[in-house]
């Protein structure tokens, strides 16, 4: 897979919801129109759909990552650091459900799949299991395995936000997103953050 000019992966990006959640799944073809380029021009950059998946989940791990590290105060708690991080992924999640959608059908494929979940441990799940051990060295959860802790946690979100999707509800729900972070915080926590939040 070729890297895309900027200009044609914001457009990619700006579709990646019809993209990853369409019924029925687009074809490169449809989605070059979507985007305003030629079928030659999408092949060129991409050997196929999943080439172009690969390329906008990845992209989209990067951007929910920033999102985690934007909301994140370096000098809080380490409890107040993963409610921090578990409600900007709810939030991030919640207006890109085909995220959810696309994360869950890559489990265990095959091929640039591969790729997308490598590219989520390193922007996501790695980062996430580092807060997880270290609230445990401070006593602030209770988990016996990060590594399960921090899939459980992100399942969760997916699951959460894609049901609550294909429902035809609406997932970017403020009061949705304050339970779904306290929901999932109430299984590895425990203790109520600092803030009482």
């Amino acid at each position: 897979m070729k890297t895309p000019p900027a200009d044609l992966a914001r457009r990619l990006l700006d579709v990646s919801e019809q993209v990853l959640h369409g019924d029925p799944a687009p074809r490169l073809e449809d989605i070059a129109g979507m985007v305003g380029a030629s079928r030659a021009t999408l092949y060129y950059y991409f050997a196929g759909r999943d080439d172009l998946l690969a390329f906008l989940l990845t992209a989209h791990a990067q951007d929910g990552a920033q999102a985690v590290q934007a909301s994140i105060d370096p000098t809080d708690p380490p409890e107040q650091r993963l409610r921090a991080m578990v409600a900007a992924l709810a939030g991030y999640l919640s207006q890109h459900p085909g995220i959810c959608a696309g994360l869950l059908s890559a489990l265990g494929a095959t091929g640039r799949m591969t790729d997308v979940m490598a590219a989520n441990d390193r922007w996501i799940a790695g980062p996430l299991r580092e807060l997880l051990t270290e609230a445990g060295t401070v006593g602030a959860v209770t988990v016996d395995d990060t590594a399960d802790a921090a899939n459980a946690v992100l399942g969760a979100l997916l699951l959460a936000v894609l049901g609550r999707s294909v429902a035809g509800a609406d997932p970017t729900d403020a009061r949705f997103r304050e339970q779904l972070t306290d929901q999932v915080l109430h299984g590895v926590l425990t203790r109520a953050p600092a803030d009482g939040s």
